[in-house]
This record gives C-alpha cells, sequence and structure tokens, in this order.
C-alpha cells in the first residue's frame, strides 16, 4: 500500500526518485512516465506536482542551488571561496545534475534555469554575506553580481564543451585576481588562485 505523504514530502521525493532514474538512465532516457512508475503514482498525483519532465528538470536545479544558498548562509568561511569549492566542477567537485545531460539542447536548458534560480535564490544572499569583505567605497551587492555574472559565463562555456576544465579553471582565477580591489583582505583570495592555477596548468 502507497505511503500517503503530505504534499511537501511527496514532491520531495518525486524528486529524489527523479534523480536516481536520470542518473541511472540519463535524462533523455528518462520519461515522466518512468518517474510515475518509481513513485507508484497516478498520472494525475504526478501531473499535480509536475506538468512536464523540463518542469522536473526545473526544480531538480533549484534543489541544488538552494543547497549552494544554506552552505553559503552557514558558513563563516570567506563566501566566494564557499562558493567556488562547492560548485566548481574544474576543482574536483560533484557537478550534479548537468553530468547527466548529454544532448546540446538538454544543456540549453540547463544554463536556462540555472540563470534563474542564481537570480531567485543566490545573489542576494551572496550579496549579503559579501558586505563584510568589501571595501565600504564599493555595493556588496555589486561586486556579488559580477562574480556570479563571471561565474555563469565559466558555467556555460564549460557545461556547452567550449572549455577544458584546464580553461575554465585559468579563467576563473584571472577573474578571481580581477577581483582585488574591490576586497579589504585580498589575502582571502590567494589559496584559492592558487589551487585553481595549479588546475589550469596540469
Amino acid at each position: 500500500m502507497r505511503t500517503r505523504l503530505s504534499k511537501t514530502d511527496r514532491r520531495k521525493d518525486i524528486l529524489n526518485k527523479a534523480r536516481m532514474l536520470i542518473a541511472a538512465r540519463g535524462y533523455a532516457g528518462t520519461e515522466m512516465e518512468d518517474i510515475r512508475l518509481e513513485c507508484q503514482l497516478s498520472r494525475g498525483g504526478l501531473y499535480h506536482h509536475f506538468g512536464n519532465k523540463r518542469a522536473v528538470l526545473d526544480a531538480l536545479i533549484e534543489e541544488e542551488v538552494l543547497g549552494l544558498v544554506r552552505v553559503i548562509d552557514e558558513s563563516e568561511v570567506w563566501p566566494i571561496a564557499v562558493l567556488l569549492d562547492f560548485g566548481s566542477s574544474h576543482l574536483g567537485n560533484d557537478p550534479g545534475i548537468v553530468a547527466d545531460l548529454n544532448a546540446q539542447e538538454e544543456r540549453l536548458d540547463y544554463l536556462s534555469s540555472l540563470e534563474v534560480a542564481f537570480d531567485r535564490h543566490l545573489t542576494l544572499v551572496l550579496g549579503k554575506k559579501m558586505q563584510e569583505h568589501v571595501l565600504p567605497e564599493f555595493d556588496a551587492g555589486h561586486v556579488s553580481e559580477l562574480f556570479v555574472t563571471v561565474n555563469a559565463h565559466i558555467n556555460r562555456r564549460q557545461i556547452l564543451g567550449d572549455w577544458t576544465e584546464e580553461q575554465a579553471a585559468g579563467f576563473a582565477a584571472t577573474a578571481l585576481q580581477a577581483l582585488v580591489p574591490f576586497l579589504k583582505d585580498p589575502t582571502q583570495l590567494h589559496a584559492t588562485i592558487a589551487e585553481l592555477k595549479k588546475v589550469s596548468t596540469s
């Protein structure tokens, strides 16, 4: 007998099972019917939560971004370092759901959803966390937006196959060096920049 879950828990269960299916079969090889059967739901039960497979992908990406936001918000560490450490595949971290997207169209959908999720959830939190690190004559929100914009460019070039991990790491190192004039204590960047440069020349 199927367990009756709250709306929030049911949605979470659908996303967990969808993530496992996509990891096993790839995004293209996973259909809404597969998710429905795995969750033991009626069609109406599944479509009540997600109207199509793109909506499932959007929600999975949003979950990943919310996880990143929680780490940044709760950490006492310099937020840019946390963002890079948690979310950069060129530093050897888990790339997340994007690793299961193979077609160019799927990856473009991913980038579109990621941009929306960053704008909705990440930028404001990052700006608040950056206030204590940015020189008072500069707007911490603007510095954060600048970094998020650069990060989005790196994501796009790497995810669409234009850059290798080494190229992405090299550009990230250059971008971080460009932030130095805005910061109270640029030495916080030194270890991260050194690590990125090491990757870029490996």
